[in-house]
């Protein structure tokens, strides 16, 4: 018997599933309905809280209305912005926050708080507050790396230019000048060790001059009350007085103006020029 014809019968196929409407007869949304639609798999989550296409086209309209940048003044709608980049409720406690190995000359709170309300206001959102920051610190550090740098070249053309001038008096006038400015740091009560190391003042080589200058001045006619004092009461004051500025270096050999002090005293008492 011959099957043929049989056998090249096409096996009937299942009838093709009717994919489930958007939305059913009351008007809402079926369950998963943006399923249906490849390109709206990443908006899953967000999606499936709408019931209805009203409560969509609702969400979108008002998307659309906080579209751009809001203006300051129109307080809801500025709300709404720092809601939606993350901002609290009230600009208290919302603080640029200090980057680590920030040095403390180019960070100042006082700025810091300004500019952090003003951020607030604005609506910047915390991590971009957060860049800026960075920012701000990094480039700070940079400009203080580069001014050391110019500070230190400025104060060794400054003493280049001293030893140009004064050859192999050079360590003697310098140490003239200190004992000089720690006589009239003494006197005012100012710390010049830390104001002599100014890059301001050692970076004008013109002002160890002046120093130079007053300093010999002072030899001449130091500055006390009253009339000029005999010479040989001065030496004897540096040699005797230990709260005369000298008397330290004077009586101690390791001292690194006992130099100096040694030569003033020989001058003072015995009139030798130095």
């Amino acid at each position: 018997m011959d099957n043929t014809e049989e056998q090249n019968v096409p096996t009937p196929q299942p009838p093709e599933a009717i994919p489930t409407p958007v939305m059913n007869a009351d008007g809402a949304f079926n369950p998963g309905w943006f399923t249906r639609f490849e390109e709206l798999q990443p908006y899953a989550a967000t999606l499936s809280k709408f019931q209805r296409p009203e409560a969509l086209a609702k969400s979108y309209a008002h998307l659309e209305k906080l579209r751009g940048y809001p203006d300051t003044a129109d307080a809801t709608r500025m709300a709404a912005f720092r809601a939606s980049v993350g901002l609290p409720e009230t600009g208290e406690g919302f603080l640029m926050e200090r980057p680590q190995d920030t040095p403390d000359e180019i960070w100042n709170e006082e700025l810091v708080q300004q500019l952090s309300g003003v951020a607030y206001e604005y609506g910047v959102p915390p991590k971009a507050l957060a860049a800026m920051a960075e920012r701000y610190a990094s480039e700070g550090r940079r400009f203080m790396e580069r001014c050391q740098m110019q500070n230190a070249e400025a104060v060794a053309q400054a003493d280049a230019e001293l030893q140009r001038c004064w050859g192999p008096a050079y360590e003697r006038n310098m140490d003239t000048v200190m004992t000089f400015l720690r006589t009239m740091g003494e006197r005012a009560g100012v710390n010049m060790e830390v104001l002599a190391e100014n890059p301001a003042l050692r970076a004008n080589p013109d002002f160890a001059k002046l120093m130079l200058e007053m300093a010999g001045l002072m030899d001449e006619a130091p500055m006390h009350t009253g009339q000029k004092p005999d010479r040989k009461d001065e030496a004897h004051r540096i040699a005797h007085d230990p709260t005369h500025p000298l008397h330290e270096a004077y009586m101690r050999t390791s001292h690194p103006q006992h130099r100096y002090a040694n030569e003033q005293y020989d001058r003072l008492a015995f009139g030798r020029k130095l």
